[in-house]
């Protein structure tokens, strides 16, 4: 057990260079203690983040791309499933930070909604072919494309 100042209330009727000595041990005590809980917190705030990293967030990671289809509505998905998962008090909001920035489905951009033009299927052929095709023939159309770019090659 550390010593409190009730503890130690011996040294307030010492004299003053014994007290001051006495004072001087009691807060190296003190701040040698303080120094202690300091490392001992901050070893465990890492050894919680690399557990969050490494087992909690792909656990959950696994268990969305099994159970959530990939479309436009994937992330507000995963987000109901981690509020499913996870109890509401201290680790929701951390947890689902880390889901959503570790998601290799998000970190890529997520879906592309089908509204979108470069997604969507070509049913007739691009123009560039029809104007070359229609300006030099199927043939010849060919016959350029296999052409060497640089003359004598």
């Amino acid at each position: 057990m550390n010593p409190t100042i009730n503890d130690n209330a011996i040294f307030w009727i010492h004299q003053d260079e014994e007290r001051s000595t006495t004072e001087r041990g009691f807060l190296d005590n003190m701040l040698t203690t303080l120094e202690a809980k300091v490392f001992e917190e901050k070893r465990c705030h890492w050894e919680r983040l690399h557990h969050l990293k490494r087992n909690v967030v792909p656990l959950i990671l696994d268990m969305a791309h099994k159970a959530l289809p990939f479309n436009e509505h994937y992330e507000d998905a995963l987000r109901e499933l981690v509020r499913e998962l996870v109890p509401p008090f201290g680790l929701r909001r951390m947890i689902l930070t880390r889901v959503i920035e570790a998601d290799p489905w998000l970190v890529a951009g997520g879906p592309a909604p089908v509204s979108v033009g470069d997604v969507e299927d070509e049913e007739e052929p691009s123009a560039e072919f029809d104007i070359f095709s229609n300006l030099l023939g199927i043939n010849g159309l060919f016959d350029w494309a296999m052409e060497s770019a640089l003359p004598g090659v």
